[in-house]
């Protein structure tokens, strides 16, 4: 069936997905054992400066691809069109972090002496930016091509590069521009390979529909602006951090602020679901998009809520393992954060974007930004007056309170462009059961993990018994006993098989 061609294909995209992020985790934790904090301030606001810039000069045309990769013959055209516009905007960002990213920290920080240091640290990972732009078309168009194994091995292959240019920074005991010159050498490799790929997987195709570069980038248009929004929304607590509190603070609240690997799975469901929901619902076979985003929510929730109710318990002993002691700080942070990741159960503006209703996505974003800027500046004034040492928490809150806030909206939008109910939204029994299960399951785990106090025999002792509880208590009921065997069995074909 497709449901399982899809799983397949969803948990392949995922595994290149992991690959970066647990390669993220991986330079993290080698990052803060090998700088002090001040440096590891510095390292973390070259990353997400970056990663605030790339999401917008992106254009939005990763998504765009995924929805015109049906409606095109010619995918080779398709993939130029995107890459030479890439290429442009690529050169733009390089430009715009040369004589804009210094004197943005140096406006955070107060201090225009180290704008000219963190200066040198733009310019050793200027060209990393630079890959990540020019080839950010190269993953989406492998999906769409059926290559996404090609995919999840330049993923990883990538990972592999980041991770063994931190550790030799470790061992050697290299500088940070060091090592950020190192991650761009990884970029530059990655952007080579990825465009060998993509000419491979790409066939010589004739004619076409769906319109040219014109159509492209007005489809793009709305999706880039959404993208943007989101982009500073979801990084502006980071700014706020910076500029209260300093660049030691930062580097503690942004270790804590890891994201948790769902996020992998999301993006694999982004890349695959965009072009089916666009191809059905041009078709207007509504019934089949509504049983797409039900097996996806399902699916999605059998990872997201073990995790959140495993992490919650044992949060303090995955900071102490992760990150070194003085670090401590952090572990709140982290708690803070994990709270949205319940909402990690369903993708939402992929649907509204594959549906062409990129604009709704857009509004979503918008009041997301306006609300998180503002409860962050307002919780940062109040807490400093009645709680001083957990002030820099309340970007963090203000966070998690707007993301709630802006799935609401989104959520509503989808029912109402789809006529659903609220109960026929979400298949709500099951991810109520599926959430008390794993409460179960956390609690007995971390009460049996106490017996031990090495942090890290705590997490795997926890680990063993929450697995065997949680396992034990879903298979005992009929309807996720079937949930899990759809996904085993679907993840285990071939990628012929449907």
């Amino acid at each position: 069936m497709p449901g399982g061609r899809l799983t397949r294909k969803i948990g392949i995209v995922a595994l290149g997905r992991a690959a970066n992020t647990l390669a993220i985790y991986a330079v993290y934790a080698l990052a803060a054992r090998t700088w002090d904090k001040e440096i590891c301030g510095f390292f973390q606001a070259v990353w997400v400066l970056s990663n605030t810039l790339v999401p917008i000069f992106l254009l939005g045309l990763p998504t765009a691809v995924l929805y015109f990769f049906p409606l095109r013959k010619n995918s080779r055209r398709l993939a130029l069109e995107a890459g030479l516009c890439l290429l442009c905007s690529a050169l733009l960002l390089s430009g715009v972090l040369y004589w804009g990213g210094a004197a943005l920290f140096g406006f955070l920080e107060g201090n225009p002496v180290e704008s000219a240091s963190f200066a040198r640290y733009l310019i050793a990972f200027t060209p990393y930016v630079f890959a990540l732009v020019a080839g950010g078309c190269v993953d989406a168009l492998l999906v769409a091509g059926e290559k996404e194994h090609w995919q999840a091995w330049l993923s990883l292959a990538t990972a592999t590069g980041l991770v063994a240019a931190s550790a030799l920074g470790k061992m050697w005991g290299l500088g940070l521009q060091d090592v950020l010159g190192a991650f761009s050498a990884v970029g530059g490799v990655r952007l080579l390979v990825g465009y060998v790929l993509v000419r491979r997987a790409l066939g010589d195709g004739e004619g076409g529909n769906g319109g040219g570069l014109g159509a492209l980038l007005a489809y793009a248009k709305p999706i880039a602006l959404n993208d943007a929004v989101g982009a500073i929304s979801r990084y502006v607590d980071k700014y706020v951090v910076l500029y209260f509190f300093g660049a030691a603070t930062f580097a503690e609240y942004q270790f804590g602020a890891v994201e948790v690997p769902i996020s992998l799975l999301l993006a694999a469901v982004v890349t695959v679901l965009v072009p089916e929901v666009s191809s059905l619902y041009q078709r207007d076979r509504v019934e089949e998009i509504a049983a797409l985003w039900h097996g996806a929510v399902s699916r999605l929730a059998l990872v997201a809520l073990p995790l959140f109710f495993f992490l919650l318990f044992f949060s303090d002993s995955f900071i102490a393992w992760y990150l070194p002691a003085e670090y401590g700080a952090s572990t709140w942070v982290f708690r803070v954060f994990l709270l949205a990741l319940p909402l990690r159960c369903a993708v939402y503006n992929p649907l509204l974007v594959g549906m062409g209703k990129a604009r709704w996505a857009l509004w979503g974003s918008i009041g997301d930004l306006m609300l998180n800027l503002a409860l962050s500046l307002l919780l940062v004034d109040l807490l400093r007056s009645v709680w001083p040492h957990a002030a820099f928490l309340g970007p963090a809150i203000a966070t998690v309170l707007s993301t709630y806030v802006q799935v609401l909206f989104l959520v509503a939008a989808i029912a109402w462009h789809l006529r659903w109910s609220w109960q026929r939204l979400l298949p709500w029994r099951a991810l109520g059961r599926l959430g008390a299960c794993s409460l179960v399951a956390a609690g007995g785990a971390r009460w049996v993990g106490s017996a031990v106090e090495t942090p890290f025999f705590q997490l795997l002792l926890g680990a063993i018994v929450f697995a065997l509880v949680l396992g034990g208590l879903l298979w005992s009921q009929r309807a996720q006993r079937q949930d899990l065997r759809a996904l085993f069995a679907a993840l285990g074909k071939k990628g012929g098989e449907s």
